[in-house]
């Protein structure tokens, strides 16, 4: 098997309804690992709700498309980029990796949105790369479930 780079690995996610004050909604996919975190600054800072968590698979295009007999039977099933910006900050020598997912139709203004929020220093090809992988979020539903899902330490 060829190797292939981390950026196409799969990742748990959660995938989340976002509502804010003017209850409108927009669906928001966030590495497992980073939920908590990112849930209690978008509900303390920005003054969102965030329900109706749920565990999801990310897998890229070419693992679905051999599997998808199966993802397809796992559970719900949707189509979500993996945005990867990659900014090297020359002044400080350093570089730093970003990754968000998306919703596939709505991944041109996620971008955007990102791109918004690099200095404009930083924004040249040499010092920034975002790169779109298109992908499949297979949704795990567990109706019989009597807890929240684990996405961290608990206390």
């Amino acid at each position: 098997m060829p190797d292939r780079p981390a950026s196409h690995d799969s990742q748990k996610l959660v995938r989340c309804l976002v509502a804010n004050r003017y209850q409108e909604t927009s669906i928001r996919f966030v590495e497992i690992g980073a939920f908590r975190l990112w849930e209690y600054l978008m509900s303390s800072k920005h003054g969102l709700r965030i329900g109706e968590p749920t565990l999801c698979l990310w897998v890229d295009e070419s693992d679905y498309e051999q599997n998808a007999n199966v993802f397809d039977r796992a559970g719900e099933v949707e189509a979500v980029d993996r945005i990867v910006v990659d900014l090297f900050d020359r002044e400080y020598g350093f570089s730093q990796t970003i990754t968000r997912y998306a919703r596939s139709a709505e991944s041109d203004r996620v971008v955007e949105i990102l791109r918004s929020h690099i200095p404009a220093a930083l924004c040249d090809p040499d010092t920034c790369q975002i790169e779109r992988i298109g992908g499949r979020a297979v949704q795990q539903w567990h109706p019989n479930a009597r807890r929240n899902i684990l996405t961290g330490l608990e206390g």
